[in-house]
C-alpha cells in the first residue's frame, strides 16, 4: 500500500522518526511538531496519511471502526501496512531498526505500539505513544514477555482529563512495557485528548537520548 507522506529529510541524519496521526487528522498534523522535537535535525522524519478518507471530507482514519471499536481485520491490516511502510523507509535510508523511532497520537499511537510490540516484528529503538494504549484486537499478537523490550526506549504521554482514551489506559500500557523490559518514561498533562507544548518539550529531551 502506498501512503501519501509528508517527508522531512535531513542531510546526514542517521535516524528515522515515523509519526502517525490520529483519527480525522492528516499527514501534516504531527509533522508540524518535528522542528520542535528534533531541533538538531538528527532524524529524518516521515509522516504518512492514513489510507481511509472520512466521508465528511475531514481527515482520514487508519482502520474501520464499529461504535468506536476497531474492526479486527481492518486494524490488523493497518498494522501490516504501517510495518511495511516503516521497513520501506528504513531500507531506502539505509537505517536499521536500532536507529528508528515510531510514534503516534491516538489511533496512530495504538498502531505505533502495535508495530513496535507485535511478535516477530520490528525491534525499533523507541516508541512514542500519545493519548493511547495497547490495542485489544482479535488475532493481534503482542510480545510482552519478560526481557522482550531489551532496554529499548518508550515514551508514554497521557491527558489527565482525557475522556476518549482515559489516562489509566496509557499508564497500563506503560506498566506492561516496563514489565517486558522496556525503558519507559511516562508523563501526564493537564489536558483532555490533545497535545500541549509541554509534551513536545518532553519528547525533545527523550528523542535526544536516542
Amino acid at each position: 500500500m502506498t501512503l501519501t507522506t509528508y517527508p522531512m529529510i535531513r542531510d546526514g541524519a542517521e535516524r528515522l522518526l515515523i509519526l502517525l496521526h490520529g483519527w480525522s487528522a492528516e499527514q501534516h498534523h504531527l509533522a508540524a511538531y518535528v522542528p520542535l522535537v528534533d531541533p538538531d535535525e538528527r532524524f529524518s522524519a516521515f509522516c504518512p496519511r492514513a489510507p481511509h478518507d472520512l466521508p465528511e471530507g475531514d481527515g482520514a482514519s487508519w482502520y474501520d471502526r464499529t461504535d468506536g471499536t476497531p474492526v479486527a481485520e481492518s486494524y490488523r491490516g493497518a498494522v501490516d501496512a504501517v510495518d511495511g511502510y516503516v521497513r520501506q523507509k528504513m531500507e531506502r535510508a539505509g537505517i536499521g531498526p536500532e536507529g528508528t523511532v515510531i510514534g503516534g497520537f491516538s489511533q496512530g499511537g495504538f498502531l505505533a505500539l502495535s508495530v513496535a510490540l507485535r511478535t516477530g516484528g520490528l525491534r525499533c529503538a523507541g516508541v512514542w505513544a500519545m493519548c493511547c494504549g495497547l490495542a485489544d484486537v482479535d488475532g493481534l499478537d503482542l510480545d510482552l514477555t519478560a526481557t522482550s523490550g531489551a532496554g529499548r526506549r518508550a515514551l508514554i504521554q497521557v491527558g489527565e482529563h482525557d475522556p476518549i482514551i482515559t489516562p489509566d489506559r496509557g499508564r497500563a500500557a506503560a506498566a506492561a512495557l516496563t514489565d517486558a523490559g522496556w525503558d519507559v518514561s511516562t508523563h501526564g498533562y493537564e489536558m483532555a485528548h490533545s497535545q500541549r507544548i509541554e509534551m513536545m518539550i518532553d519528547a525533545r529531551s527523550w528523542l535526544a537520548s536516542i
